[in-house]
């Protein structure tokens, strides 16, 4: 189905506002996101929403339980009035949506809606001769998310980083993890180590990395296991560089030297 097609079978929404996707392509990576969403824990905040950034030729899809962060790129045809615009996609809209993704075309228009610049809750996805509206304001309101700044890293507002090969930190994440799931990384100076409890005394495990840039001291306690489950089918001569923000109630990021961006983003908020 063109681009026209889609457009005529929109009524209730602007049509010069459309973002036009692959529709599998978008509906393959929507769910991969989407997945990342835990069930609600009495530990933390469950963020029920994929979260898109709007640039000028792609999306980017996020979402987080606030301990791993999924984010995926898809290509995309965008008006320039949309440049910019951040809207959020409701999780299980977002799954119940991508479980048939060959059923609605090879297009799919995304008509998010904005009032003064600001995502009025209310999405529309046209493909297939079908229009699907996910409106969720009163969820948005009630969870209060985005909490953008904490949870969505941008990679040149690192303010601590280093590199490191796989096959150096991978053997001690997996001694690690059989003793604990909560491990501390801790930088200074041109220094890296992982530390933990065993309720006896604190262990650390000197990390060999290249190129910190750090000031002063920095910590952050995080899930050893999510960590070891990213990292355990990477090459162990693999250089990955890991990319930290402002404050240890950030999630960090890995990214890989082929270009892609690592999914691990372990974080703690309790």
């Amino acid at each position: 189905m063109n681009t026209q097609t889609l457009l005529n079978n929109v009524a209730t929404i602007n049509k010069d506002n459309g973002i036009f996707v692959n529709a599998k392509e978008f509906l393959k990576e929507l769910r991969q996101v989407a997945t990342a969403i835990a069930k609600p824990s009495d530990h933390r905040p469950n963020l029920t929403f994929v979260h898109v950034r709007v640039t000028e030729n792609n999306l980017i899809l996020e979402a987080t339980d606030s301990h791993v962060l999924e984010r995926a790129n898809v290509a995309a045809s965008i008006p320039d009035e949309l440049v910019g615009k951040e809207f959020l996609i409701d999780g299980k809209f977002a799954k119940n949506l991508s479980k048939t993704p060959t059923k609605y075309g090879k297009t799919l228009g995304v008509y998010p809606q904005f009032n003064d610049g600001k995502y009025k809750g209310i999405i529309s996805i046209v493909g297939g001769g079908e229009e699907f509206i996910d409106d969720s304001r009163e969820d948005i309101s009630v969870f209060g998310y985005p909490d953008l700044v904490r949870v969505t890293p941008y990679l040149n507002d690192a303010t601590v980083k280093f590199d490191v090969q796989q096959k150096e930190i991978f053997p001690v994440l997996k001694e690690i993890v059989k003793k604990s799931d909560v491990v501390a990384l801790l930088v200074k100076d041109n220094v890296v180590k992982l530390k933990y409890s065993n309720w006896e005394k604190d262990l650390e495990f000197p990390i060999a990395v290249t190129n910190i840039e750090v000031e002063g001291e920095f910590k952050i306690n995080f899930n050893v296991k999510k960590l070891k489950q990213r990292l355990q089918h990477l090459s162990s001569r693999e250089n990955l560089t890991f990319r930290f923000y402002q404050n240890a109630y950030r999630p960090f990021t890995i990214s890989r030297e082929n270009g892609g961006l690592g999914l691990v983003c372990p974080i703690r908020l309790y």
